[in-house]
């Protein structure tokens, strides 16, 4: 069994949530929403954590910012699931894995979220990003099912990827468990906590910070608890890494302190 050894480091994983969090939140927010902004003219009045305010535009092009975030969040996906595939060495396609979930989940979670809420980017009825919409019942019926079912496959494609790196059998649990289960609560938490920086307080953090992570991402329990019933155990060994603990910590303060207050101009 020596060369079916499977060693994840708890330290490390935890240290890539609070490294993956920011980044991919930033992802989102600027890389989507701000640069779908400015490109257009807008002013960017606000630039948060987990929220972007565009003034100067109209209606048409304050949708294009609102579905900014997704879009550049599916391109993403689609993206680092590609390299996922080419990729050798176990952190290597660790880090890969650990964003393309994150942002496929987050991705698909949007329109779960705003199809069942009526909130946020997706949402169609009066103060949704991209309403007023006609018959908005309809638009959050057909994307709470969209939503859905996206989420769905892509929770399965995650159990897929995942027992292509650590095997089928029983005895990957552990592994599996400390990665999915160890990224959720590192990189959830720390956005609450970034959330609660925000001068919009608990609203924030309930609506943006714990629905992004917590919520979109909540699919990672079910992957750590999937386990197949194979016998094929292969070897995966990711040792403890302090570039890459150190790294998440000083990006995670780094995070909180600049845009967990909000930049205004």
């Amino acid at each position: 069994m020596s060369d079916r050894v499977q060693r994840i480091d708890l330290l490390t994983v935890i240290g890539l949530g609070l490294l993956l969090m920011p980044l991919t939140t930033m992802w989102h927010e600027i890389g989507g929403h701000a640069v779908a902004c400015a490109v257009q003219g807008g002013r960017l009045a606000a630039v948060s954590a987990f929220y972007v305010v565009c003034e100067g535009l109209g209606r048409r092009a304050n949708i294009l910012v609102a579905i900014a975030g997704v879009a550049v969040d599916t391109v993403a996906a689609v993206v680092l699931h590609q390299l996922w595939r080419r990729v050798r060495g176990d952190l290597a396609r660790l880090v890969l894995w650990l964003a393309w979930a994150d942002k496929a989940m987050v991705a698909a979670g949007y329109f779960l979220f705003s199809g069942v809420t009526g909130l946020g980017d997706l949402g169609p009825g009066e103060g949704g990003g991209i309403g007023p919409l006609p018959q908005p019942e309809l638009w959050r019926a057909a994307e709470a099912v969209l939503g859905g079912v996206a989420y769905f496959l892509i929770v399965r494609a995650a159990i897929r990827m995942l027992t292509a790196m650590l095997g089928d059998a029983p005895a990957s649990r552990p592994a599996r468990q400390r990665i999915a289960h160890g990224y959720y609560l590192a990189s959830g938490c720390a956005s609450v906590l970034v959330g609660l920086l925000n001068p919009m307080g608990l609203f924030i953090t309930l609506a943006s910070a714990a629905a992004a992570s917590l919520g979109g991402l909540a699919g990672l329990i079910s992957v750590g608890f999937a386990v197949p019933r194979g016998d094929e155990q292969r070897a995966f060994v990711v040792e403890r890494s302090w570039p890459v603990i150190v790294a998440g910590v000083l990006m995670a303060v780094a995070f909180a302190v600049v845009l967990g207050p909000t930049v205004s101009s």
